[in-house]
This record gives C-alpha cells, sequence and structure tokens, in this order.
C-alpha cells in the first residue's frame, strides 16, 4: 500500500514512509490507551465506540488476555495483538482468543469485577462511569447487559495484526460464515506510517464482509427491541408464554414511569422502569428467552 500526502502549498506529492510496530506491546498499549480508535460498530452495528480497556487481565489457567474493552451498553471486546513476524499470527491465535472468550463465558459479573479492581484498584463501572460521554449511561443496564454477555458468550473476538496474512483472514471468514457464533470474529490490521512529524494509522477490518446469518435478523443486530419484534421472536421459543409477557408488559405500562426495551444482538429484553426520589429502579426483565430476570443484585445498592 501507498500513501501520499502533500501540504496546499506543495507543489508535489510526498510518499509516507511506513512506520512498522519494533514490538507487539506497541501496537497493544497504542490501542489499550485509545480504544475507541477501533470502529466496534463496523464490526457490530449499534455496539457503540469502546469507553474503556484493561491490559493484561488474568483469566486463570488461560493466561493473560492483551487487552478486554467494553461499550457503554456492556458489549465485551476481547483484543490480541500480534506482529506479521510472529508465527503464531496464523492458526495459532485463533485457538489463543477461543481459549480466551471460553474462560469469560459463563463468568459471573461479579467475577469478572474482581479481576478488574485487581488490575485497576477500581470497579469497572467507575472505570466506565468516568470515561463516558454518554449523559444517559446507566451503570445498571450496563452491569445487566455485561452480565448476559457473559453467560451466552456474546463477545466481540479481535486478532489485532500490523498485517494480515491471507490464511488468518480466511479462517476468520470460514468461521464467521459456516455457523451461528454468538461472538463476532474478526481481524483488524493497523497499520502505521509517518511523515516528517506526523503519524497516520490506516484502520482495516477483515472476516465481516459476509457475514448475514444472525441468528436473530429481528434484532436488526444492535437496534432496539419493540413490541413488534420481541414478540415473535418469543413465540419462536414458547408460544404459551406470549400472553403472559404482553400481561406484564401491560401491567408494567400502566404501573410504571417507562419502559426500556434492549439492543442485545441474539436476545430481546423489556424492563419497566419505576423512578423515586430522582432514582431510577429497575425491578425485572422480560426475555424472549421466555425467562423473568430478577435484579436483587441491584436492589443491595439501591433503598
Amino acid at each position: 500500500m501507498k500513501i501520499l500526502i502533500k501540504q496546499k502549498s506543495d507543489k508535489k506529492w510526498n510518499l509516507v514512509e511506513s512506520n512498522d510496530y519494533g514490538q507487539e506491546i506497541e501496537l497493544q498499549k497504542l490501542l489499550a490507551e485509545s480504544p475507541e480508535i477501533i470502529s466496534i460498530n463496523e464490526i457490530r452495528p449499534g455496539a457503540g465506540p469502546l469507553e474503556t480497556s484493561i491490559r493484561e487481565i488474568s483469566l486463570g489457567n488461560s493466561g493473560s488476555l492483551d487487552i478486554l474493552a467494553f461499550t457503554a451498553l456492556g458489549d465485551i471486546a476481547v483484543i490480541e495483538c500480534k506482529l506479521a513476524t510472529n508465527t503464531e499470527v496464523r492458526r495459532k491465535v485463533i485457538g489463543q482468543i477461543l481459549d480466551y472468550a471460553s474462560a469469560l463465558w459463563e463468568m459471573t459479573y461479579e467475577e469478572l469485577d474482581e479481576q478488574v479492581f485487581a488490575k485497576e484498584h477500581t470497579t469497572l463501572v467507575e472505570l466506565i462511569g468516568q470515561r463516558t460521554q454518554q449523559p444517559d449511561w446507566d451503570p445498571d443496564i450496563f452491569r445487566s447487559n455485561v452480565s448476559r454477555n457473559l453467560q451466552i458468550g456474546s463477545f466481540i473476538l479481535i486478532i489485532v495484526v500490523n498485517e494480515i496474512n491471507e490464511e488468518l483472514h480466511q479462517i476468520i471468514r470460514f468461521m464467521n460464515n459456516a455457523g451461528s457464533p454468538s461472538f463476532s470474529l474478526c481481524a483488524l490490521e493497523m497499520r502505521r506510517f509517518q511523515h516528517s512529524e506526523s503519524e497516520m494509522l490506516v484502520p482495516h477490518v477483515f472476516g465481516i464482509e459476509n457475514r448475514s446469518n444472525s441468528k436473530t435478523p429481528s434484532s436488526n443486530l444492535g437496534d432496539r427491541w419493540s413490541e413488534e419484534t420481541f414478540f415473535p421472536e418469543l413465540e419462536k421459543k414458547n408460544p404459551s408464554t406470549v400472553q403472559v409477557a404482553k400481561d406484564i408488559l401491560r401491567w408494567s405500562t400502566q404501573k410504571c414511569e417507562s419502559i426500556w426495551w434492549g439492543q442485545g444482538r441474539t436476545m430481546g429484553s423489556f424492563v419497566p422502569i419505576i423512578f423515586h426520589k430522582n432514582k431510577q429502579y429497575y425491578p425485572f426483565a422480560i426475555w424472549t428467552t421466555d425467562s423473568v430476570e430478577i435484579y436483587f443484585q441491584h436492589y443491595l445498592k439501591k433503598p
């Protein structure tokens, strides 16, 4: 790839020189300090930007993950960095990132929060609260979404490389198109260039271009659920529960100030919201998996 640059006052174009990474830790540090560089919406539409990241978080026998990052909605990104010169950048890195994902799968929110606290000396909610730019960000909804993503293994798996190779690209394309996993898997090429005192990054996502087999087309990959999309999906799971869920929704609409509709890609939900003394309360969630989730963990934190 050639990149040319010139100032408006210049007559000729200047070739921008490639500025490769000396070590993988350079690439890791760059992304950890600026996780918003990663275009998560390109990988998972509707997810929003990555708000915070934790480097070298321990996952027990699986080892230490390069970067674990989160969006304000509770999407979880598992990021592993490799340089093209590393022989693991081909097949081995696929097994490595799946190993990290399996270690996170079915972990409770509290278990993950303990790992975050051990590394950052603060909680995950406090980290997001300090860094998010969203004025209406709600920690309870964030916790609920992180917890749900952990339970179903809905992760964004990203292998970051300075230069993609065809073998890695082909493996990722196969995994995304031959099945229907809860996770999203891609490679992110982060080529770096320099001209004079200026540095340039050229991010390019590989492996998701033909993915069209989402488990839940009605959820539109991150758009908010609604009555029109929620109840047909629930009927597929268990038709006998549809009327019960409708009764609960009608009761909630009458008794509560508002209803929050989830943005899950594989499962839908709605949560009644009660306002009391300028605080929001979320008593329970109804899911398209024909289940009711009662938020006892949140009751502990509010009067």
